[in-house]
């Protein structure tokens, strides 16, 4: 049963690789590869994915329940059916087998109005990794059936004078309801306004805080983007 916005159902993509590159074997059965990206629409609506590898990717074929939106962020388990042929647009026509919405969402910054309602419940946080220009987290929460809200702030009374260095915390507001199940999602945030004007790389820190269930003390990541912010 779908009990919550995140489908329980995206567990079952964790027994995949991410990937980048592709297997050039010719085997009779085609590699499967998982990936998330941003949904493009072609000019004659052909559904593409850019990914976070910066592969574009035009689907062959996919489950036909799956309304596909412009600029949506989705995570699609994959097999390549062709290669790009000369003049086409696309990198490679893929068959996708399953496909899932991923929550995209801005980082908060929090300030005297935010402040005290963006929430503080208890959650778990299994991995953080940056992708392209998204920050990614898996993460499980108690719940009985009611809408969570997940985010990731920025604390400006948590920043040092060290700019290459931002401080966040993912906040989560269970809306008092009951711990009963376990829940388990992926949301993904932009990262560009994050960007320091003349660094090319900012190391993102998570401290560990007193509404986390985890055992470690900090999570850092690096968020590369390689050229000089204008």
């Amino acid at each position: 049963m779908k009990k919550f916005l995140f489908a329980v159902s995206i567990a079952l993509f964790f027994g995949v690789s991410f990937t980048s590159c592709f297997d050039d074997d010719q085997d009779s059965t085609p590699a499967r590869y998982l990936e998330m990206g941003i949904v493009k629409i072609g000019a004659s609506d052909q559904v593409r994915v850019l990914t976070d590898s910066e592969w574009l990717l035009e689907l062959d074929s996919y489950p036909m329940n799956f309304d596909f939106e412009e600029e949506q962020r989705v995570m699609i388990q994959y097999s390549v059916s062709e290669r790009n042929k000369e003049n086409s647009e696309y990198d490679y026509l893929v068959d996708v087998y399953s496909v899932q919405e991923v929550k995209l969402k801005d980082v908060i910054e929090l300030n005297e109005e935010n402040r005290d309602t963006i929430g503080e419940d208890q959650i778990y946080i299994n991995e953080v990794w940056v992708s392209g220009d998204f920050l990614n987290i898996d993460f499980q929460f108690y719940g009985d059936g009611e809408v969570h809200y997940i985010n990731v702030v920025k604390d400006p009374d948590e920043q040092t004078d060290d700019v290459s260095k931002v401080y966040l915390q993912v906040r989560h507001d269970a809306r008092d309801d009951e711990m009963v199940d376990i829940y388990r999602g992926i949301m993904s945030f932009r990262l560009e306004p994050l960007q320091v004007e003349n660094i090319e790389e900012v190391e993102l820190i998570f401290e560990n805080q007193s509404f986390y269930s985890m055992p470690y003390s900090q999570i850092e990541v690096d968020y590369e983007y390689g050229e000089e912010v204008e």
